[in-house]
């Protein structure tokens, strides 16, 4: 069969099954959908095919033009793929974005065989790059594109979607929904909160996961934004459209919100609460991601009397000099009250991420964290901070040339979970940094569980 565009999502952490839908391709798959291309999505994340089934898929399918998205620990899988296609398929024209490709567009064009790659926000830029590809023109002047022109790198306008509400929903036919819908689950939180609530947990569903915004104004050393931070929300009344959507098509009512800041915005988080509590009483909401120094009583109250039942806020350490290091913008007073507040209206993250083995970390920082984390009740996993492309850590690594073989850093990364891999940018030996993260875990990770 032969379509006009194929986007593929590679796996992704094969010792787990798949979880979260690929929202990015979903996203571009509706947007040429709705230009009139004949698309596929190809989930290998949830088909977990052989080498040799994706192979012979793409013996029998062909495309146009065929599109590579993920993280960075899926280049090794995208290099293997894009190379086959060139193979397989050399008419067609390959292209590629997402968190692998837009750190670091150039060393992704030099070393994989793509026409293209997208750099941020793709829908901007996806359909008259499809358009040129397909029909020989000239990629000038195309936003969020880049490429090399006879060797040169290349890199047009940069640009973000200004009104995200004109962003169609998710191309939720073009992946297995089904699939999707029974692989998340219902938190340890929102059993408690059926209980307290004397609320049927058959009556809620497994979580659906969602998104209200984009970006994020902090500037963590340790994270990296494909947004980038200047912040774009979606209205009040589109997120609410789009909950009454997937309630009516899917049977959800469990919304887990994947912002990297749901509460940045206080005016819009008040306005959502009011409404949902008058148009979707019966609809139950997850916070992945919150700013401890944005909630307050009056927050939190608000929150949990609109069917909140988790707010999860990033951590990392409850060392002040360490907060600092990282560039959070928090101290471990803000981080402290925050989640004592969430306990206090049982709305506490299930497990906080802590980070450890930053230049600046010993033995005092560690501990500080450890009791803290105790004294909370509230459980914790300590990661070690990997340097990922585009990251401060990443460019500290590079400008003190502990980091010169940068796609063979990308392949290192194949596969792997944080714990699995790092660049050691602690004061310790490696066999003495995990031994230290491996005692605290075992401090950590069941605290207020009986």
């Amino acid at each position: 069969m032969h379509y006009d565009v194929i986007l593929v999502y590679p796996p992704i952490m094969m010792q787990y099954k798949a979880s979260d839908p690929p929202f990015g391709v979903m996203y571009l798959g509706r947007a040429l959908q709705d230009a009139g291309y004949d698309v596929a999505i190809l989930d290998l994340n949830v088909l977990r095919w052989p080498k040799e089934r994706v192979e012979a898929y793409f013996r029998e399918n062909t495309a146009s033009v065929i599109g590579f998205s993920g993280m960075t620990t899926v280049y090794y899988y995208i290099k293997w793929l894009s190379g086959l296609l060139k193979e397989l398929q050399p008419q067609a024209r390959l292209i590629g974005g997402g968190s692998f490709a837009t750190p670091c567009p150039e060393l992704v064009l030099r070393h994989l065989p793509l026409d293209a790659v997208v750099v941020g926000e793709g829908e901007p830029a996806i359909v008259p790059l499809v358009e040129a590809l397909r029909t020989g023109g000239s990629l000038a002047g195309l936003p969020n594109v880049a490429w090399l022109d006879n060797g040169t790198f290349v890199q047009g306008p940069a640009a973000r979607i200004a009104d995200l509400d004109t962003v169609p929903f998710p191309g939720y036919d073009l992946v297995d929904m089904d699939y999707y819908l029974h692989s998340t689950g219902k938190r340890p939180s929102l059993m408690h909160y059926c209980e307290l609530r004397g609320i049927p947990l058959s009556s809620v569903s497994n979580y659906f996961i969602m998104f209200s915004r984009r970006g994020c104004p902090f500037k963590c050393s340790f994270c990296y934004r494909n947004f980038g931070n200047k912040v774009t929300v979606h209205s009040v009344d589109y997120v609410i459209a789009h909950i009454k959507y997937v309630r009516e098509r899917f049977g959800v009512n469990n919304i887990a919100f994947y912002d990297e800041t749901f509460n940045a915005n206080r005016k819009w988080l008040f306005e959502f609460c009011e409404r949902t509590r008058k148009e979707l009483p019966d609809t139950y909401y997850w916070v992945g991601g919150a700013r401890a120094d944005l909630l307050d009583r009056e927050v939190v109250a608000e929150m949990h009397n609109s069917n909140f039942y988790e707010v999860s806020i990033g951590v990392e350490s409850f060392d002040d000099r360490i907060l600092k290091e990282m560039g959070k913008g928090l101290t471990s007073r803000m981080l402290l009250d925050a989640l004592t507040l969430l306990k206090q209206y049982h709305m506490a993250p299930s497990c906080m991420g802590l980070l450890y083995g930053f230049p600046g970390d010993d033995e005092e920082s560690l501990r500080k964290t450890v009791e803290t984390t105790r004294q909370l009740g509230i459980p914790g996993y300590f990661q070690l901070p990997l340097p990922f492309p585009g990251t401060k850590l990443y460019k500290r690594l590079r400008s003190e040339g502990r980091l010169q073989d940068e796609e063979g850093f990308l392949l290192t990364l194949r596969d792997a979970m944080t714990m699995d891999l790092f660049v050691n940018l602690s004061r310790y030996p490696d066999a003495e940094l995990t031994r230290m993260v491996a005692e605290a875990n075992a401090q950590v990770q069941n605290v207020g569980q009986g």
